[in-house]
């Protein structure tokens, strides 16, 4: 009804009508007030003033009525009312006065306005007053005010109830209606239900980043004035110009902001300009906390940072500008703002200024650390700056509390200064508070190092030291000082030494920490990366003897990216068995599928270990197989980290085995987990958002409703003796209010049951007890009987009585059970799973009887209303209002039938309102009470449902390989394989067939293969050709008349197939790449075993060389007797000496190949000089090869016709083929071509077998006379001569007398 209105009924009646259709059916107006306004001149006009919940509407008074102007509550900037009748509202400096229509003298309807705005401001902002967001309000007489807050308490009741969360869901739809944006139900969904139910005061806008940038600013405008969060944070996320403006304008209205975290935003020194300027204009905003790091500030943010942090009425307790751009100076202005705030040095605790650089001079930094202060953390990583001169500041302020110091990723001094500073050792010993020291990556000198350590083992105040001093190149200096200091350094708890570059040395640096009984966790990785093989089993002994030790108290290991491979399997068999540790990292180690197995079988005993990090390790389904199996039998570990890396490789080929595989390790990981007790308040307070969100809307519909009915009775006067009606009325009104909290009170009355001391917890310590008791004497009289039993069984070793006594009285303290441990046991783990239980009844038992109370609540209003509005109540209230309500709570039928009712006018009236939107509606909550189920499912997102993807199709074509048509590559190269002919060993050839190409360099089919430093089947190398060597030196007996035999034959032939298979094969090696890595283990022993190499390559030589000088000297030998038996007792020492140079092979055919950089010289055995007087000659004589094709024909024309007996040929033995007169032959002169002499003495034509010159021909081309009396012709019969004498000399060496003649 409009107020203060002379039009009559039906006028006013018409202009009701036409604001309803103007503003819409979702506007709720709270007043509608006539009122004059000055227009043009002296002439006034009428309009209607109509107040909503959030905005003012001046409308015209006509029919049909307009809009002629509306703002925002939080849009007037001043209220004024000097005379009786006048009002007076300051709108964007703009000045809006309006008149009543009554007398001038009466202000009761400008007082009435005024209330009305104040009560709508309150009921957004309950917890703030309304002078901090009306900053003037200036009523006269100043009894209208005093008036007005007792009408304001009487229209309130007292303290009003806030909603979840300090009505956030209020506030933030009133920015929605305040920015004109759209309302998101599920952003207060979340409010009121995730962030009620942790109980949590921090805003974090990371769970809202799925909405656009424009839907969180009304997010960030509703901590304007809400008094419930204390936090802001807006990390790592890129914001918009807009909600950067209202995060300032937040910050320079807030009451309650004591955190405000803006770490990486992208903010500029433009923004820490506007930051400060926001900070100064709100002198009571409590902050505490404020981190603007990782943006680029640089010294010019610095230095307008600087001045608000120096003017902070009660100081900062937390302040974080690292990575922040800035250099000695802005720090030199941030340190001078803090000395000069006489309130930090007492409350600063946190200072991080890490990843700026600060190598210029910071002296006001030195003189802020050197006074005294609270700083408890100090962080100064990657800043350029000395540190031991920061030592010399903290010597003299930071030394009582400072417990945490970063100053990694720093220099040690200056080039100049090379000695320490005494106060860097001073500080170690004289601090009181210290528990974790960085100086990771900060090249720490041996001296830095050893003042450390001492300095910390004189300090007798401090305990539980953390202490970091990986990746600082210590080597095998740092290995000495850490071997002979670390264990009388009592006071360390934790100790990283990781990425040290300790290798071998590590062995005797964990010999020493093992004697140091407090540290408890122990980084050791990425040391041993480049140790030698010999060196990493004593380094892995040592680490297994610490964690074997009775005495040990170590609880963390960590040896990750350390590749010992195999070699970790030594600790992992020991875990099985461990006692001490329960976290353990060991990634990084490819120990494989059997190291995963040994890890295994240790879980399967272990009851200690609670984490292991077993990641890039090459374990493949195999070994997840079997740790799956172990953890069956597991209770201990709590948690594995999933092992990605490894994962990745094995989902590729199984991905079904690989998820049920991870399932079965996670599943057991879940129920290792400990029962936890949780706390019934947070339970508690989920419960309450879901009622709260759901209920609130549906019992203020209806209380404001039947108010309005009872108002409307008492001012009308029809009570009809229906007074009680009335009363009952206003009573189920206070009632309604009071359900809305009820579970918060049903809440506290547990909390005071559990505060005077909770019967069960009581119980449970006194069965705990009692239990323990119980305990100890099952163990003693156990210990009794296994003694009884061990006298019984062994009455002789137990017979003394000191004996027994020693027995029983190591048993009695082996048998000792901790009462912790049966009170952990008891009330921590059974008693959480009780108390978890209790506390979910308890909070069934509340929801229902809060259900209960709110559904009668709802009914009885309801029935209330209709019944006062229909005339019914006057009739039926003739008997007392006790009455009456037993009788509506009787009447079940009749609630049913007003229940059905009012769902139907709750219908109506929704559709009414669905019909008639309007654009300056505010959006309202569902004021439907939903079930339990539908209060606990979040509404669907906006955003949600505009993500969602379509159907695929449910069909698609045939995939096909790309690759498979692509013409494959033409083959450039011959089959490496030999491709054998069956008529070439039928055919007949001559014996020095191919010899001319044995040493030509150039031949691209060489007779054995060519030897260069970097083959891998030198002739040296290749067992293949140390075994032919051995066989060809098989010998005819003289008995026979030098006839072979058929082993003899097939040792031949099979010579001659290996040769072929062996020159194929070195033709492969040199066509295809070889790879030029080696092996780890190769490039480990090359030092070690150069000696034995160089006399393994000694004794093959000496076999080789045998090989060749045993069939050169064929002939010789076969001249007479003597030399046969001479040979026979030559040839059994070149077999001793083959034979163990094929077992030195054969025990090293399984290592990987060696790149040989060189081989000795031939010189070793029978025959050895020959091959390198032959390459010599050969190499002086390379300009003369074309003349070799020209003199083998000449020879082979004199060998025809002198029929001379080609079989005792220098190298008679190394045949590629077969002649195809093996079979026929009876003696080695049979079957043969004789020269023209006719000769059949042994003596052969040494020109038949060798001709790769003829410089050294003689001119009559005639017969020889013998070795020595005819002169030497060419290369063969040099060859031959050296022959000769080198069997000479072997003989002679032997005992004999043969001098080759």
């Amino acid at each position: 009804m409009v107020q203060g209105s002379d039009m009559n009924p039906l006028e006013l009646k018409k202009v009701q009508d036409s604001i309803r259709q103007c503003l819409g059916r979702k506007v709720k107006l709270t007043l509608k007030v006539l009122v004059k306004v000055e227009t043009k001149g002296d002439k006034t006009e009428n309009r209607v003033l109509a107040f909503a919940s959030c905005r003012l509407f001046v409308l015209t008074a006509k029919v049909p009525t307009r809009v002629d102007q509306h703002f925002h509550y939080l849009d007037i900037q001043g209220i004024e009312s000097r005379r009786p009748n006048q009002l007076c509202l300051t709108v964007c400096d703009r000045v809006y006065t309006y008149y009543t229509t009554h007398e001038e003298n009466s202000s009761h309807e400008v007082d009435t306005m005024v209330l009305s705005l104040s009560t709508a401001l309150k009921n957004i902002f309950p917890a703030v007053p309304l002078t901090h967001i009306i900053r003037k309000v200036d009523i006269q007489p100043s009894k209208r005010m005093l008036q007005l807050e007792e009408l304001e308490r009487a229209t309130l009741g007292g303290t009003r109830d806030m909603g979840p969360c300090g009505g956030f869901s209020t506030q933030y739809m009133c920015m929605c209606d305040y920015h004109a944006l759209p309302y998101r139900e599920e952003v207060a969904w979340d409010v009121d239900t995730i962030y009620l139910s942790h109980d949590t005061r921090e805003l974090y806008l990371h769970d809202f980043d799925y909405l656009e940038q424009k839907d969180l600013i009304p997010i960030i405008s509703a901590l304007e004035y809400n008094t419930w969060f204390r936090k802001l944070r807006c990390s790592h996320s890129k914001l918009s110009h807009e909600a950067i403006e209202r995060i300032l304008h937040v910050v320079s209205k807030s009451l309650s902001i004591e955190e405000l975290y803006l770490d990486n935003i992208g903010a500029k020194a433009e923004f820490a300009n506007k930051l400060s300027l926001a900070l100064l204009s709100n002198s009571n905003i409590p902050l505490q906390k404020l981190d603007i790091s990782h943006n680029p500030l640089e010294d010019k943010g610095a230095v307008h940072i600087s001045n608000p942090i120096g003017r902070q009425a009660k100081g900062l307790s937390h302040l974080n500008l690292s990575h922040c751009g800035l250099t000695g100076k802005g720090v030199n202005m941030l340190a001078h703002s803090l000395s000069v705030n006489k309130y930090m040095c007492q409350t600063l605790t946190f200072l991080s200024l890490g990843g700026n650089s600060l190598r210029d001079d910071i002296n006001n930094l030195y003189n802020f650390l050197a006074q005294p202060n609270a700083l408890k953390t100090l962080d100064l990583s990657a800043t350029e700056c000395a540190i031991d001169a920061v030592f010399g500041a903290l010597l003299r302020g930071c030394t009582s509390s400072l417990s945490h110091l970063n100053l990694s990723r720093n220099s040690f001094g200056s080039k100049k200064t090379r000695e320490m500073l005494p106060s860097f050792k001073q500080y170690f010993t004289s601090t009181l508070a210290l528990k974790s020291l960085t100086l990771s990556h900060c090249k720490l000198p041996a001296d830095a190092l050893k003042n450390v350590l001492l300095g910390l083992a004189c300090n007798e105040n401090i305990s539980e030291v953390e202490l970091d001093l990986s990746s600082n190149q210590l080597g095998g200096t740092g290995a000495q000082i850490l071997e002979s200091c670390i264990h009388g350094v009592r006071c360390l708890s934790a100790l990283d030494i990781s990425d040290n570059g300790l290798e071998s040395q590590l062995g005797p640096v964990v010999d020493a920490i093992s004697k140091n009984k407090s540290i408890k966790k122990l980084d050791l990785g990425r040391n041993l990366i480049n140790i030698k093989s010999k060196h990493v089993y004593p380094v892995v002994e040592s680490i297994v003897k610490m964690i074997q030790e009775e005495d040990c108290v170590l609880e963390s290991l960590s040896i990750n990216d350390s590749r010992l491979k195999t070699d970790l399997h030594n600790l992992l068999n020991a875990l099985g068995s461990n006692h001490c540790l329960r976290n353990l990292d060991i990634s990084g180690n490819y120990m494989g599928d059997s190291g995963a197995r040994l890890l295994a079988k240790a879980l399967q005993i272990n009851s200690k270990l609670q984490y292991i990090s077993y990641d890039r390790n090459n374990v493949t389904l195999q070994g997840y197989s079997d740790i799956a199996y172990a953890l069956q039998s597991n209770y201990s570990v709590k948690f594995m980290p999933f092992p990605v890396h490894d994962c990745m490789l094995c989902m590729k080929t199984a991905p079904e085995r690989t998820e049920n595989l991870m399932r079965r390790i996670q599943d057991t990981l879940f129920r290792n987990v400990s029962p936890m007790k949780y706390s019934n308040g947070q339970a508690f307070r989920l419960q309450q958002g879901f009622l709260l969100s759901s209920t609130q809307q549906q019992v203020d519909r209806l209380v404001l409703q039947t108010g309005e009915v009872v108002r409307t009775l008492r001012r009308s006067g029809m009570e009809y003796g229906g007074s009680n009606s009335l009363q009952w009325a206003e009573g189920l009104i206070s009632d309604a209010d009071n359900s809305k909290q009820l579970i918060s009170h049903l809440h506290d009355v547990v909390l005071r049951r559990d505060e005077a001391g909770n019967p069960i917890e009581t119980k449970l310590h006194q069965i705990s007890s009692d239990l323990h008791a119980v305990i100890t004497n099952y163990l003693q009289d156990t210990v009794e009987s296994m003694v009884r039993s061990a006298q019984d069984k062994c009455p002789n070793v137990l017979s003394e009585e000191k004996v027994v006594d020693d027995v029983r009285a190591a048993c009695m303290a082996k048998s000792q059970l901790s009462s912790q441990l049966v009170e952990t046991a008891i009330v921590e783990q059974a008693g959480s799973v009780i108390l978890n239980k209790v506390n979910e009844v308890n909070l069934a038992i509340a929801s229902t009887v809060s259900d209960r109370v709110i559904d009668e609540v709802v009914d009885s209003l309801s029935k209330t209303c209709k019944n006062l509005q229909s005339g019914e109540g006057h009739r039926k209230r003739a008997s007392t209002g006790t009455e009456m309500g037993s009788r509506e709570r009787g009447s079940s039928e009749s609630s049913s039938r007003s229940e059905r009712s009012d769902t139907v006018s709750q219908g109506d009236d929704t559709t009414s309102q669905k019909s008639d939107p309007s654009p300056l509606a505010t959006p309202q909550l569902a004021s439907k009470r939903k079930s339990l189920h539908g209060r606990k499912l979040r509404p669907q997102s906006v955003v949600e449902s505009l993500d969602s993807v379509s159907e695929l199709p449910s069909s698609c074509g045939q995939l096909q390989h790309l690759g498979k048509a692509r013409p494959r590559r033409v083959k450039t190269r011959a089959p490496t394989r030999p491709m054998g002919r069956a008529d070439l060993v039928e055919e007949d050839h001559d014996i020095s067939e191919g010899v001319d190409t044995f040493f030509r360099p150039g031949s691209s089919t060489p007779t054995t293969p060519l030897i260069s430093p970097d083959s891998e089947n030198s002739l040296i190398c290749s067992p293949r050709l140390l075994k032919y060597g051995s066989t060809s030196s098989v010998e005819s007996s003289p008995h026979t008349g030098g006839a072979r035999t058929g082993s003899e034959r097939g040792s031949i032939e099979s010579l001659t197939r290996s040769d072929s298979l062996a020159r194929s094969e070195s033709d492969v090696t040199r066509d295809s790449p070889r790879p030029r890595t080696k092996s780890r283990d190769t490039e480990e022993e090359d030092e070690e075993e150069e000696e034995e190499q160089s006399t393994c390559i000694e004794e093959k030589s000496r076999s080789v060389s045998s090989l060749i000088g045993k069939l050169a000297n064929e002939a010789v030998l076969k001249r007479s007797p003597d030399m046969s038996a001479r040979k026979a007792s030559t040839s059994s020492n070149i077999s001793s000496i083959d034979d163990k140079s094929r077992c030195d092979e054969d025990s090293k055919e399984d290592s990987p190949p060696r790149k040989m950089a060189g081989l000795p010289k031939f010189g070793m055995g029978i025959g050895g000089n020959i091959l390198a007087e032959m390459k010599m000659m050969q190499e002086k004589r390379t300009s003369v090869l074309n003349k070799v094709g020209t003199d083998l024909e000449d020879d082979r024309d004199r060998e025809e016709g002198r029929k001379e007996n080609p079989s005792g040929g220098l190298l008679a033995g190394v045949r590629l083929r077969s002649t195809g007169l093996a079979d026929s032959l009876k003696s080695p002169t049979n079957g043969f071509p004789r020269g023209s002499g006719g000769s059949k003495s042994p003596n052969f034509n040494r020109d038949s077998c060798i001709d790769t010159t003829g410089e050294y021909e003689s001119g009559d081309g005639g017969e020889e006379d013998g070795p020595s009396s005819a002169p030497v012709r060419s290369v063969r019969e040099m060859a031959a001569h050296l022959a000769r004498g080198s069997v000479g000399e072997e003989s002679t060496g032997a005992g004999g007398d043969f001098s080759g003649r």
